[in-house]
């Protein structure tokens, strides 16, 4: 009875154990059917996904500092070559003289781009500065005839070797774009007054006046004899007998052996220099590979 009644007692033991688990068991098979009944009757949740920023808008470029993808460079003629670049826009176009000879740039033909100065690019030293404002300022721009008929020379840059010039156009469909030639008179002219300028500069306080007046003696020289060689043509020009020569002889307090040594060593500089060109006609650059 004790063995049986120990058996019956297992059993028992057994049996409520075995049916607490199943109704542990029971309750939570209840609560997953019960959290999946929530889930299915109830609406789908989508997480909310914040909507792609839109890129902003292109803008033409405002000057040439970014102009730093290089493009093609501008090299059609002898003794010429504008090293081009252009920014992402394409709206910009930077060209660096690093040929040898002048050359005047202008906009394109329909007139969607305008020129502006390309400090950041340009020589800062005394000599090379004031040589560009005497060529600028001697009314060359004018006596080119290579340029469209009717066109104002003030919408023309004159760039000689080592200086620049940025082109901008104000529309992002619109790649910048410019035309260009070579130009005999303003290369004649820079050689004669960058010589003098380097001689000058440095000892006179104001040679602006005279180097314009030797610019303007270049220009009127070239178009009275255009049959002279370059090294005669330079020696006309600083002769003794010359409005040039008198202007920076009276900037050396009227030295006759100040100015003669001047103008030994600009000529001796000038003998050294590129061989002018003929004038060329236009052609085209654009901002693009």
């Amino acid at each position: 009875m004790s063995s049986e009644a120990w058996s019956q007692g297992g059993i028992v033991v057994v049996r409520a154990w075995t049916l607490a688990c199943v109704a542990v068991l029971g309750l939570v098979a209840g609560c997953s059917s019960a959290a999946g009944a929530d889930q299915s009757s109830g609406d789908t949740v989508t997480p909310s996904v914040p909507p792609p920023s839109k890129a902003a808008p292109l803008r033409p470029a405002a000057n040439c500092f970014k102009s730093d993808v290089p493009v093609e460079p501008a090299s059609a003629m002898d003794g010429v070559r504008l090293d081009a670049s252009t920014d992402a826009t394409q709206t910009s176009l930077l060209l660096k003289n690093t040929g040898l000879l002048s050359v005047v740039v202008i906009p394109d033909e329909r007139w969607t781009t305008r020129l502006t100065a390309a400090r950041h690019a340009n020589p800062t030293d005394p000599a090379s500065v004031a040589a560009l404002a005497a060529v600028t300022g001697s009314g060359g721009l004018s006596a080119v005839t290579e340029l469209p008929t009717g066109f104002p020379s003030s919408q023309a840059v004159i760039v000689p070797p080592g200086w620049a010039v940025c082109a901008l156009s104000d529309d992002v469909r619109e790649p910048a774009s410019v035309r260009y030639l070579r130009d005999k008179a303003s290369s004649a002219e820079y050689f004669v007054v960058k010589g003098l300028a380097d001689q000058l500069v440095s000892h006179t306080k104001k040679p602006g006046t005279t180097l314009l007046e030797c610019a303007k003696s270049t220009l009127q020289l070239l178009k009275e004899r255009p049959d002279l060689g370059d090294i005669q043509l330079y020696a006309e020009v600083l002769g003794a007998e010359s409005t040039c020569r008198a202007s920076y002889k009276a900037l050396l307090s009227n030295d006759e052996r100040a100015a003669e040594r001047t103008s030994t060593t600009v000529l001796n500089w000038l003998e050294r220099t590129p061989q002018l060109l003929e004038t060329t006609r236009l052609f085209a650059a654009l901002a693009r590979g």
